[in-house]
């Protein structure tokens, strides 16, 4: 099988003995420049996780690999727009939710509450990623919109804590409160927040 990374091209025999020795060399490549690998492409198919997986259920066939690499504005640009797209699509799933607990919840009501938790986490870890990152004053032109969210991301976090210690106490109407009155607003201004920043990025990338 063929590797295109960059400008280099490797090829490995069609075994899984060699799995170990192609992904390390991978690695090595990506991380002596200032990229960040992204995501392969596997004989034409798009393959973004599980790579090692794949591989082992493929090793016989696969023909071409092509290294997908992107710079590390490029990355957290898309994170900052699938958090976008996350937010849309959560709102109105919380409202239903937070019906569903005024009720009596279902098995199903617990584990949409376990998939929302999952989603304020990464959400929380992402900016942290970014947050911390050097490269963040080539990501957001606007530090004060940026430090805005920030308060939102803390005052989510919070909201976290809150809802935890109500769910130990089993306190389903102050779930539900919490997630109405509380989590939705602040995804709603969390949204805001990212559309205006994503827009200024793209108003001077166009500019330049």
């Amino acid at each position: 099988m063929i590797i295109h990374i960059l400008d280099k091209t490797l090829e490995y025999e069609n075994r899984q003995d060699v799995l170990d020795a192609m992904f390390k060399e991978i690695s090595k490549i990506v991380n002596s420049t200032d990229l960040v690998f992204s995501h392969l492409i596997i004989d034409g198919l798009e393959v973004y996780d599980d790579f090692y997986d794949y591989f082992l259920d493929n090793i016989k066939n696969i023909e071409v690999v092509k290294v997908v690499t992107k710079t590390v504005k490029e990355t957290y640009e898309e994170i900052l727009l699938s958090t976008i797209d996350y937010l849309e699509r959560a709102i109105p799933e919380i409202g239903i939710l937070s019906n569903e607990f005024y009720k009596t919840p279902s098995r199903e009501s617990w584990e949409k509450l376990g998939d929302l938790l999952e989603g304020i986490k990464w959400i929380m870890d992402t900016f942290i990623v970014i947050d911390s990152n050097s490269v963040l004053k080539d990501v957001v032109n606007s530090y004060e919109d940026w430090n805005m969210y920030a308060k939102d991301i803390y005052g989510l976090n919070e909201l976290l804590k809150e809802l935890e210690e109500i769910l130990e106490n089993s306190d389903f109407v102050s779930t539900a409160d919490i997630l109405s009155y509380e989590i939705i607003p602040l995804f709603e201004n969390m949204k805001k927040k990212l559309e205006k920043l994503i827009a200024e990025e793209v108003e001077i990338d166009d500019f330049n």
